[in-house]
């Protein structure tokens, strides 16, 4: 099997990217960049829309078949599961505590519960609208409400001090964030895991899990740490 030094996670509106430098990982995460598959060959995955770059040529992806995730079901979406065997490792090596299973969060396009027992088995999850999908939603589907877009969002930082603003933008944005946290909180009630949470709107919802004192882990780059141990 190749040695790969390069690995990419196409998402559904980033692209993730994982380069060898000595015995590490530099990994960065950027809008899509088709130019950089050019080069030494890339060990990748995809849930969003694939260049034609990537088919054939040496590149090798990787699929849900190739993930050592007991009893995930053929529809699940491959980050989540390589995801998912990340936090268990990583719980593993950090002696965490894993018996009350492991739940992952992954605050991206889309916010992604999944949920691991306690012998490291796929039990389910939930999917849920992101930061960005509902702003949008709101925008989109009423007159009065703004659009909202990364470049015009105010107080991206996910600032929860004011309850309830005055101002719309930020009204809008408070209400998400208080959805988002409201519904990993009520999982990690529910299920008694490990969390980690993930994902590029994760600052934003670690404070909001801060301010309601639930206990979490905090990795950005959980998907690639499974890409590149082969999952």
């Amino acid at each position: 099997m190749t040695a790969f030094t390069r690995a990419l996670l196409i998402g559904n509106t980033r692209w993730h990217w994982a380069e060898r430098e000595g015995p590490d990982w530099r990994m960065d995460h950027t809008a899509p960049q088709p130019e950089r598959i050019t080069g030494a060959p890339l060990l990748w995955a995809a849930v969003g829309a694939v260049p034609p770059q990537l088919c054939g040529g040496p590149h090798r992806r990787l699929t849900l078949e190739d993930v050592a995730l007991a009893q995930a079901p053929p529809w699940l979406g491959i980050d989540r599961a390589l995801a998912a065997m990340a936090a268990w490792r990583l719980s593993a090596a950090m002696a965490l505590d894993r018996d009350g299973g492991v739940l992952v969060a992954d605050a991206g396009t889309v916010l992604s519960l999944t949920l691991l027992d306690g012998s490291g088995q796929f039990v389910g999850g939930q999917l849920v609208p992101g930061l960005q999908l509902q702003l949008a939603a709101m925008g989109q589907g009423t007159v009065a409400l703004p659009t909202i877009t990364a470049s015009t969002l105010t107080g991206t930082d996910g600032d929860l001090s004011d309850c309830f603003p005055t101002a719309t933008a930020a009204a809008m944005q408070r209400g998400v964030v208080s959805a988002l946290v409201g519904v990993v909180r009520q999982a990690v009630q529910e299920s008694g895991a490990t969390l980690w949470i993930s994902g590029g709107d994760a600052p934003v919802l670690a404070q909001g899990l801060a301010h309601q004192s639930v206990p979490f882990q905090w990795d950005p780059d959980l998907v690639l740490k499974g890409l590149v141990t082969g999952a």
